[in-house]
């Protein structure tokens, strides 16, 4: 996007959602299947899938448009309408999507497209084919209007904090606020809001592993942890790797969290380091951008030129145009994303910027999807491909944060230092975390009848292994001490097993930061690589591709740990 004119690219606000029509859909994808069973050449073939590529962009599209509406302003009825469509019709496509790559599977000149087009789609219409089948399709809708509903109930979140009434996202000032008892007071606050609606939760849960399961148990699984793989196409690394890998995190990673802990409590000069303690780092306050929140989006542009040496950065045009929304606001959706419109090869950027500095690792980290969304938007004909697997993604992103060090400047001027010390204690803090979040949801899909109690008590217990550090005083925060953390993590309700993406990402971008610190630029060169390469390989080999080692090799995991001790006086 940096070479393209402003004047090529469409306001975001000229964009015109229309629902989808279900009917025209199918049709067409009847008729590319069946041409697809009968074509003898590869000309055949693309043109079938060709026709195919446009009704799969525009659904997805249109999905995406809809989302982004919906969640720039949740008390919007139509859009809350329309998501409830995508609800149902979502499965429905997904199926019918299947039957396309199943057709490309099996037709005749399916060995001349492989040498053509390179494995990749191949893996995933097999991997498609083995995840959905009508039978399921009902449950699919049941699990994603609990998602939904799920997200819905966060999105609302209205906490009453002395004469404000805040959402999740405006609250976080004041659990980090410097002032010992407003903190508390914070914490304690959010923990009333969340035990007041653990019942509601805790329901929905249930009802999410319950289908989860029947889905699973339908496609010949033996449980949602096996499909869960399969859903996050995990094709070169198995759930053996993983365990081996929250394993080096628990042995080289969280003996760092608990000096990082012990720091902490002589910084605050506290005698016991307490649960509302944790998210203020340091005495005087964690580091806050020094510029206004309203300066965002023209100090992001900035950083982005200066990385990438290009003026005006594809950052300034997505800016310029309407595809970045960056403060949080009441109505507006929790979280952070960059959601990709595939019609118009545009990323939209959004995020809850709070006046934290969460804020700037945030903008950064989804400005760095959008750039690889960019650059890999011609990696493959297949929309399928375009985009690697997720922990591939999450490289794109962490890297970024991690790289732009030497910039930090422009954000936090005189405290650029301090804000980098912060961003990697917290991204060391996160790795456990991470990893405690993955082996939850193991266990609870390995025992889908788990009471909601037993799965409270599962989480404390994980706690006390991942963060031994956590006190918790249960009359200020019990829904917290009774194990009731993980309900706040949306990833858990929504998107199962994604979490370890973001360790194993880490990981990786650990090393590009490593690296960056001797030469920016060969970092770089490996993270254009590993962009423009989009999704036309497995994580693995993408990597590989890339020039960056293997997270699953302990001496990777050991070698980081140092430097990254090394790099905080640990």
């Amino acid at each position: 996007m940096e070479n393209t004119a402003n004047s090529s690219v469409p306001d975001f606000k000229e964009l015109k959602y229309t629902r989808p029509d279900l009917d025209k859909f199918t049709e067409t994808i009847k008729n590319v299947r069946l041409r697809l069973m009968t074509a003898k050449t590869v000309e055949a073939a693309d043109e079938a899938i060709g026709e195919y590529e446009i009704a799969i962009s525009s659904f997805d599209t249109q999905y995406a448009l809809c989302q982004i509406l919906h969640d720039l302003d949740t008390s919007n009825e139509f859009y809350n309408t329309e998501l409830e469509f995508f609800d149902e019709a979502s499965a429905r496509v997904q199926e019918l999507s299947s039957a396309v790559l199943s057709g490309l599977l099996t037709a005749p000149c399916a060995d001349s497209i492989k040498v053509k087009y390179g494995p990749m789609i191949f893996r995933k219409a097999k991997n498609q084919k083995e995840i959905i089948s009508s039978e399921v399709i009902d449950d699919l809708t049941e699990e994603s209007k609990l998602e939904n509903e799920y997200s819905q109930k966060q999105s609302e979140a209205e906490i009453p904090f002395g004469k404000k009434n805040l959402n999740l996202s405006l609250i976080q000032p004041y659990l980090q606020s410097t002032d010992r008892n407003v903190r508390k007071q914070a914490h304690s606050t959010l923990d009333a809001y969340y035990m007041s609606r653990k019942a509601a939760y805790d329901d929905i849960y249930d009802n999410l592993v319950k289908t989860r399961t029947t889905v699973a148990k339908k496609l010949g699984y033996n449980s949602f942890t096996e499909l869960g793989y399969k859903r996050m196409e995990r094709y070169d690394y198995t759930r053996e790797d993983v365990a081996s890998f929250r394993e080096n995190i628990k042995k080289y990673i969280v003996p760092l969290t608990i000096q990082i802990r012990k720091l902490q409590q002589q910084r605050l000069n506290v005698d016991k380091l307490m649960f509302h303690d944790l998210p203020c780092l340091f005495a005087e306050g964690n580091p806050a951008p020094v510029i206004s929140k309203d300066t965002y989006e023209e100090a992001a542009g900035k950083f982005f030129r200066q990385m990438f040496g290009a003026n005006p950065s594809f950052f300034d045009i997505l800016s310029d145009h309407g595809y970045t929304d960056l403060l949080s606001r009441p109505v507006k959706s929790t979280g952070g994303y960059c959601m990709y419109l595939e019609d118009y090869c545009i990323p939209f950027i959004f995020m809850n910027g709070n006046g934290t500095f969460d804020d700037v690792a945030t903008v950064i980290h989804e400005g760095g999807h959008a750039y690889a969304a960019l650059a890999g938007a011609e990696s493959s004909p297949f929309v399928e491909c375009l985009s690697p697997t997720l922990e591939t993604c999450e490289i794109h992103s962490t890297s970024m944060e991690y790289m732009s060090y030497p910039f930090m400047n422009i954000f936090y001027g005189k405290q650029a230092e301090q804000y980098c010390e912060l961003h990697m204690t917290d991204g060391l803090l996160f790795l456990p975390y991470g990893c405690m979040v993955d082996e939850f949801q193991h266990i609870i899909y390995d025992n889908p009848n788990m009471t909601p109690n037993e799965r409270h008590e599962i989480w404390r217990m994980l706690e006390q292994s991942y963060q031994p550090f956590i006190n918790y005083d249960e009359k200020e925060t019990p829904f917290h001490a009774l194990g009731g953390a993980w309900m706040k993590k949306d990833h858990i309700f929504t998107t199962p097993f994604y979490y370890i993406d973001y360790c194993l990402s880490q990981i990786c971008a650990l090393e590009l930061w490593d690296e960056s610190r001797d030469d920016l630029k060969v970092a770089l060169e490996k993270y254009n690589t590993l962009c423009q390469l989009g999704g036309s390989d497995t994580f693995l080999n993408l990597i590989k591709r890339a020039g960056i080692e293997s997270p699953f090799d302990v001496d990777v995991i050991k070698r980081l740990a140092y430097r990254c001790s090394e790099f905080l006086n640990l």
